[in-house]
């Protein structure tokens, strides 16, 4: 079987390029150009700025919050615009890309369910233990949790429908395209995470010189889930990580009144990071144990191209 579809004329395929691929080179094939990748993230980054503009622009003249504050309705807008990057990063690698559809999900050509349940339920209860560490172990949190928020109810329909949606988008961007266009530029996993998890702890806009506690607790998080895309061969693990978090963080800032102190962190109590950096690290190892239990494939070994079609009308064929 070939993995990269049919090379163009003069392409010198690399033997180790020719069997079974781990998740972070699924972008990579004979049929486009390698350095397409760096066009195709270009292409997502424009598409996003445009659609995010239009959604968060339609939310700002319809309703625009007290400064300092969140509603529901403005993390209705943040999520919708994050949530778009699912079909963007999908479309780009299928049509510009030529990506055999479904690799950005797992390297079996679409997202696993199941698996993407079981890591979910293991991520919420890990979230529930660490919020009764904070709750009873007399860490520091955000904000002062002055009372239940006047929209508590509508914020946590939200967070609930939203959500995972909006932490899914992220990781088909960041641990998805953004991981798999490394990948195809450089072999090295390592590299590949690395440079991803500093670009993913910079769009959140934390710089060291900033705060130093909140940059360490973005990177261990996108360490950790780079880390896991390619352990557990999909964004399955890395969704179900970023989701549980998210859903319990508004949750918890609706019933105390947050929201906007957790939208808009700029600073974080290290004790709270601390805390944050261990359970990242341990839903890492839960993760690696229940993929091992599952027998999850972690190596793609389907074409990693669309076949290109010859001729134009009638009698087309694939070659």
């Amino acid at each position: 079987m070939r993995y990269a579809g049919t090379p163009r004329p003069g392409v010198v395929v690399d033997p180790r390029d020719a069997g079974p691929q781990p998740y972070h080179r699924l972008l990579r094939n004979d049929v486009t150009p390698t350095g397409y990748v760096l066009l195709g993230v270009l292409a997502v980054l424009v598409g996003w700025m445009f659609l995010s503009l239009l959604i968060l622009g339609t939310q700002q003249t319809i309703r625009t919050d007290p400064k300092g504050t969140v509603s529901w309705f403005t993390l209705l807008a943040t999520n919708l615009s994050l949530i778009v990057l699912i079909p963007l990063t999908m479309f780009v690698a299928t049509k510009l890309n030529k990506q055999t559809p479904g690799l950005l999900s797992s390297v079996v050509g679409k997202l696993r369910w199941r698996p993407l349940a079981v890591f979910l339920a293991a991520a919420v209860v890990l979230e529930l233990v660490m919020l009764g560490i904070i709750q009873f172990g007399g860490v520091e949190v955000l904000g002062d949790g002055s009372g239940i928020a006047s929209d508590a109810a509508a914020v946590i329909a939200v967070t609930l429908l939203t959500s995972t949606f909006q932490a899914a988008g992220e990781e088909y961007f960041f641990r998805g395209y953004l991981l798999q266009a490394v990948g195809a530029l450089v072999r090295s996993a390592l590299i590949a995470v690395l440079v991803t998890t500093v670009l993913f702890t910079m769009a959140h806009g934390i710089w060291p010189w900033e705060s130093p506690a909140l940059f360490l607790d973005r990177f261990a998080f996108g360490l950790v889930a780079g880390w896991l895309a390619i352990r557990t061969g999909g964004l399955e693990a890395p969704i179900a990580v970023h989701a549980a978090n998210n859903v319990i963080t508004f949750i918890y800032a609706a019933l105390t009144d947050t929201v906007g102190d957790s939208l808009g962190a700029a600073d974080a109590p290290w004790s709270l990071v601390a805390v944050d950096v261990v359970k990242f690290a341990a839903f890492g190892v839960i993760a690696l144990l229940l993929t091992r239990r599952q027998g999850l494939a972690t190596q793609c070994e389907l074409p990693l191209a669309t076949q290109p079609i010859l001729g134009n009308g009638r009698g087309k064929k694939l070659v």
